[in-house]
């Protein structure tokens, strides 16, 4: 495992190939396309014959084809913050605070190396993952998706990208081409490490209220999370109540990029996003159900949601058959 403290590495910026599995099938097109067909998804009968590092090595052979910006840095690591071998369920990326040769102020490094994800299948373990295209897609889907959200909300509801890299790593007398992204350092404390039951109603619905808000500026942005949940929320401090309190979203691995898909952003035909009451109206978000009060039936949510975002002027005004629809 290299991504400890201490470890220095030269990298070089790039942009990455559009991401490629699930939804987006049908996004790579030319040499990409023959890139994946020829050198991508060997299958499952080949990946059973190897092992986890014989495929790593092989595939390094054929590096993924990324535009090359000209722009190269040394990094420095200063502190592990999720690093594992991808023995456990859900390791993957590795994520690591850095610091960059000639810059002041540590930066996050997430680092797609397929070598740490999980080689065996955490639901049929006798079934082998393919480890280098779920770590290329990875780190092409978070490429794209910070790209996409950086200029409207970069620094201030997600944290500033800093680019995509790929930097050199020796394995088998051999060298691998590894992708990572680098990402604004924040401070802050993940919203999993509270206790909803030791916060006040209050507090309780006002961080749900600014996830939920977090959601819907993301899509109108272009970006639909589908996956914000404590985990994925940065809140500027443990003080809820706090007067300046903001939250960051991260973790872009499993999103909808919607101009990847043919729609646009809904910002560049609408001057407001849609109100988290139309967008959440009789339907908790899933995720934050733990921050919702004990008790809360339909009638209780729709009325939190009309008091809360009515007369938003931050938003799109909502249908005016929701303001006098009664439970």
């Amino acid at each position: 495992m290299p991504y400890r403290r201490g470890f220095r590495f030269t990298a070089q910026r790039v942009i990455p190939p559009p991401p490629f599995l699930g939804l987006y099938n049908n996004v790579p097109t030319g040499r990409f396309r023959d890139f994946l067909r020829e050198n991508r998804f060997p299958g499952k009968a080949f990946l059973r014959t190897t092992n986890l590092v014989d495929y790593c090595s092989a595939a390094a052979s054929n590096a993924l084809p990324c535009e090359q910006s000209g722009e190269a840095a040394i990094f420095d690591v200063l502190q592990e913050l999720a690093v594992g071998d991808g023995l456990g369920r859900g390791r993957g990326s590795q994520v690591v605070t850095c610091t960059r040769q000639g810059q002041k102020g540590p930066l996050i490094a997430k680092v797609y190396d397929p070598l740490y994800y999980p080689f065996a299948d955490e639901d049929s373990p006798h079934i082998p993952n393919d480890v280098v295209a779920r770590a290329e897609h990875d780190f092409a889907v978070e490429s794209a998706a910070y790209s996409q959200l950086d200029e409207a909300l970069g620094g201030s509801l997600i944290p500033k990208f800093h680019g995509s890299w790929l930097l050199d790593i020796p394995l088998k007398h051999l060298h691998r081409s590894v992708g990572f992204i680098l990402l604004e350092y924040i401070q802050g404390v993940p919203l999993d490490q509270l206790d909803p039951k030791s916060h006040t109603l209050e507090e309780r619905l006002r961080v749900l209220a600014m996830a939920m808000e977090a959601e819907v500026r993301l899509r109108f942005a272009g970006v639909m999370h589908e996956d914000i949940a404590p985990r994925n929320i940065i809140c500027s401090e443990k003080n809820l109540r706090a007067k300046d309190l903001k939250v960051r979203i991260i973790d872009f691995n499993f999103v909808t990029i919607l101009p990847l898909l043919g729609a646009d952003a809904p910002c560049t035909s609408e001057e407001l996003p849609e109100s988290p009451m139309e967008w959440f109206w009789e339907s908790r978000p899933v995720e934050m159900r733990q921050w919702v009060p004990e008790g809360w039936g339909t009638r209780e949510w729709n009325q939190w949601l009309k008091e809360t975002w009515a007369g938003s002027t931050k938003f799109k005004p909502v249908q005016r058959h929701l303001l006098y629809q009664e439970q």
